[in-house]
């Protein structure tokens, strides 16, 4: 398959590779993401030794680096079957060949945690080497992997030895929505949208789907049929990535039924707030669920564990958790077209407005980028004040710009009384010269583009904008 997006992490990637003085370079981020594809992408044409760590014993995880290392010429090979340590496996990467055009050496260790897992002391013999050979050497070494809590402890805060030796760090995250839409170039721009909505950015995700096959049929057979890979992927991955999956899937499914707030989930799943906060904060730590705060929130509000709501931020466990958990017994006995007709199919336009806001929101971020909203925005989210809340607020630093926009996932054009609902919220939020943004998936009424076209302040944007 072609490989697609990434542009922004391979220029990192590059860069690093061109600098003059040895690399550490740590990427992570969450299953699936697409780590493995990015650097194997990464290493194509370049001299490497790309080594997958196998969760297995020290000694296992030893004998197949030894046979890779042997493999690409480790001087190590001739005289040696498999590096008695970690430090003579790992100061031989020093005594790789020289490559053929006299660029560095490359090597990639894949899932790092499972060797630190298998033996804890590889932090510190790497921190040694570091210091004492590699970092004088002509390497890039790069350490990948996906248990975002423990790269993020274990390799890179203060109490670890390899604090400060990496030279570069990339956190891998799920694509954006225009990079997303390259997997399925035949849909048009609503198709595109709504398959988003479903899937998100995960690489692994859009690839189950078939192109050429509509959005309601790749729903039906790849989401909902039991067998297929999505159907069983929530659950696979909850096992994998926690210890308590029930205690998990029982708030993963309130939030993604309407409960936002900590009491809300609490009274929803009987758990006191206090250990759920805990919960949530590593389904935060692995970019399931966000903590959403109004955009004019002050930093200092954000610690507080009562402010803010929660979201699932990944649309697919979203989608998971709305169709596929509350309906399992039924799509268990094969009743796939059922659930479709009746639970899926007359709810999805409303289940696709918060991941369209989320579109909405990241082409105003593209824009901004291009210089291209008429002044530099420094924030962009969602507000409200209970009372009133509007889809998408941009502010500039100094508050005195503010646009404020609309998102319609409906299949109804825009019309005037929509901007006036929309100019009478902005009121609430400070700003002296203040813009609107309208955005819609089914276009916009004559009168309202004739309002448009007289008043500079008012932006339409339609769904194929967008893209």
């Amino acid at each position: 398959m072609t490989f697609i997006g990434r542009a922004n992490e391979l220029e990192f990637l590059d860069s690093c590779y061109a600098s003059p003085s040895a690399q550490l370079v740590v990427v992570y981020g969450r299953r699936r993401v697409g780590k493995t594809e990015l650097l194997a992408h990464f290493a194509t044409g370049r001299d490497h030794v790309f080594f997958s760590a196998p969760s297995a014993t020290r000694e296992e995880q030893l004998a197949a680096f030894s046979r890779q290392m042997f493999a690409a010429g480790a001087p190590a090979g001739r005289y040696l079957r498999q590096y008695p340590d970690w430090e003579r496996a790992l100061s031989d990467i020093a005594e790789l060949p020289a490559t053929s055009d006299g660029s560095r050496r490359l090597v990639i260790i894949d899932e790092f945690p499972y060797l630190v897992r298998a033996d804890r002391s590889l932090p510190s013999v790497l921190q040694h080497l570091w210091d004492h050979t590699l970092k004088d050497s002509n390497v890039m070494l790069v350490l990948c992997g996906s248990a975002i809590s423990f790269i993020e402890k274990e390799i890179l805060s203060e109490k670890s030895p390899l604090y400060g030796r990496a030279t570069g760090i990339l956190k891998v995250d799920p694509m954006p929505y225009w990079d997303a839409a390259r997997f399925f170039p035949a849909y048009d721009a609503p198709s595109q949208a709504l398959t988003y909505a479903v899937l998100g950015g995960v690489p692994h995700y859009l690839a189950q789907f078939d192109p050429d096959e509509d959005v309601a049929t790749n729903i039906r057979q790849r989401i909902l049929r039991r067998g297929s890979a999505l159907y069983s992927e929530v659950e696979f991955l909850m096992r994998e990535e926690f210890r308590e999956p029930a205690t998990y899937n029982t708030i993963l499914t309130a939030v993604a039924l309407g409960a936002t707030q900590l009491n809300d989930i609490a009274q929803r799943t009987m758990m006191p707030a206090q250990a759920l906060s805990v919960y949530l904060r590593n389904l935060i730590e692995v970019s399931i669920v966000g903590r959403e705060f109004p955009v004019d929130a002050r930093p200092v509000g954000h610690s507080k564990a009562m402010r803010g709501l929660y979201r699932l931020s990944d649309n697919f466990f979203r989608f998971w958790y709305s169709f596929v958990a509350p309906n399992r017994s039924n799509l268990e006995m094969g009743d796939v077209d059922g659930v479709w007709r009746y639970d899926v199919e007359p709810a999805l336009h409303d289940f696709a407005a918060t991941p369209f806001e989320r579109i909405c929101a990241d082409w105003l971020r593209r824009r901004n980028r291009q210089g291209e909203l008429g002044f530099r925005t420094n924030r962009i989210g969602r507000w409200w004040d209970g009372k009133a809340e509007i889809d998408v607020v941009a502010v500039d630093r100094s508050g005195d710009h503010l646009l404020a926009g609309e998102c319609k996932f409906r299949n109804r054009p825009v019309d005037v009384p929509i901007l006036r609902d929309l100019q009478t919220k902005a009121l609430r939020l400070a700003g002296t010269e203040r813009s609107y943004a309208l955005f819609s998936l089914a276009g916009f009424t004559d009168r309202l583009r004739d309002l448009a076209a007289q008043d500079g302040s008012i932006r339409l944007v339609d769904v194929a904008d967008l893209y």
